[in-house]
């Protein structure tokens, strides 16, 4: 190690640049209010209460349109940052969470509101992709998989706070629940004084001409959207359900929602060990977690099943397969590739973010209630689980123990 080290960073003998505690935690971060459209959706039946003339879809659909406006600026984030930077193209992002994000706590208007969501989700969408491509920057390897794994930590961790603070300011008003996006400020702040801007000799590269994107990437993308729909679904639909059956309140399911997140958090902390123990087989066991939540939260009858389930659709089974997804798409990817490929995974997931409320009244209209939709969930999840654990054998017999760049 060199005598001129500082707090900040350093670089090792392969030129990979590493980042000291100060810079890693403001880098991480960023992530804190990456989840968090949905922390208001125990707030949605108060806020459809509110606004009679307008259909539940329409309600449910403000707590998932920011996934629109994230898609839109997670295929431009790349291109702004290597014209204004990547720090400032952050900042401004940050900026956009805390303006759009609170606008809501002061208005009733239903256009205006769902305006305020979407400027909300521009501002995901501004550093979405930065906040996993500045961290594959800083990592390699399976310091990587770790720190990938401490970004949907990071995420989880934002998303329990900030839905257990939303419950707790719904029983003051629904106005108030929006008021948690002021978390971004100080964020922000932080984000500003601990974390340079990447120098031009090392560009965070964007959408552009050049980079290529694999079948395997396109196939994780349509993965991830999937499995963010069917997530999105249950998020914003279950206060519904367990409300309209009486067994308990919003405010609880919202407490559930931020015991999940808590959960999401420690498997987020340690994806990088589940992951170098069982490699690709863990998207099979995410998937068949999922499947198992979905049916139980159908039978559930009380808050304990349903906030069991609610912890192994939101957060285990999402951490491992979200995870998976996004470490998966950046090893398929060649090095100049790699933020397309991780663009392409989160189009896919706000893709499915948006499209949740409305697959949802499809498949409800289908098989007849919010019951069997939870069922049709369940079943379609451990058909998939059997497709994962076919790929994860095939992918195992080339490569049986993950190492380098697959750890």
């Amino acid at each position: 190690m060199s005598d001129e080290k500082t707090s900040e960073d350093k670089t090792d003998k392969g030129g990979a640049v590493k980042a000291g505690p100060a810079l890693k935690y403001s880098l991480l971060s960023i992530s804190l209010v990456l989840t968090s459209a949905y922390a208001i959706s125990a707030a949605l039946p108060a806020m459809q209460k509110s606004m009679p003339d307008r259909s539940l879809a329409q309600i449910e659909t403000l707590a998932t349109v920011p996934t629109i406006s994230v898609v839109v600026m997670v295929l431009l984030s790349g291109w702004i940052a290597q014209h204004i930077g990547a720090k400032r193209t952050v900042g401004i992002g940050l900026l956009l969470v805390g303006v759009g994000g609170t606008l809501p706590a002061f208005v009733t208007s239903y256009p205006v509101i769902l305006a305020s969501r979407l400027v909300l989700g521009a501002g995901f969408g501004l550093f979405n992709s930065l906040a996993v491509s500045l961290l594959s920057h800083f990592f390699s390897g399976n310091e990587k998989a770790t720190a990938l794994g401490f970004q949907n930590a990071f995420q989880s961790i934002g998303s329990a706070v900030m839905t257990f603070l939303a419950g707790l300011l719904l029983n003051i008003n629904w106005h108030w629940s929006f008021l948690v996006y002021l978390a971004a400020f100080p964020i922000l702040i932080v984000f500003w004084i601990f974390v340079p801007e990447v120098k031009q000799d090392q560009p965070v590269k964007g959408v552009m001409a050049g980079q290529k994107v694999s079948p395997g990437v396109i196939g994780l993308a349509l993965l991830s959207m999937v499995y963010v729909c069917i997530q999105a679904g249950f998020t914003v639909r279950i206060p519904t359900i367990v409300t309209d059956a009486g067994y308990a309140s919003a405010t609880e399911v919202s407490n559930c929602q931020s015991i999940a997140t808590i959960v999401g958090m420690i498997a987020g902390f340690l994806f990088g060990a589940v992951y170098k123990y069982l490699g690709h087989y863990i998207l099979a066991l995410g998937t068949l977690l999922m499947g198992l939540g979905q049916i139980l939260a159908a039978f559930s009858h009380n808050i304990i099943m349903t906030g069991l389930a609610t912890v192994l659709v939101v957060a285990v089974s999402m951490v491992y397969i979200g995870t998976y997804c996004n470490n998966r798409a950046s090893e398929l990817a060649d090095a100049n590739s790699v933020t397309l490929a991780t663009s392409f995974v989160l189009v896919g997931c706000n893709l499915g973010g948006f499209m949740a409320p409305y697959v949802l009244q499809w498949v409800s209209a289908l098989v007849g209630s919010d019951q069997n939709v939870l069922i049709a969930y369940g079943c379609f999840s451990l058909a998939v689980t059997v497709f994962a654990l076919l790929m994860a054998i095939r992918i195992q017999g080339v490569k049986r123990v993950p190492t380098g760049r697959d750890a």
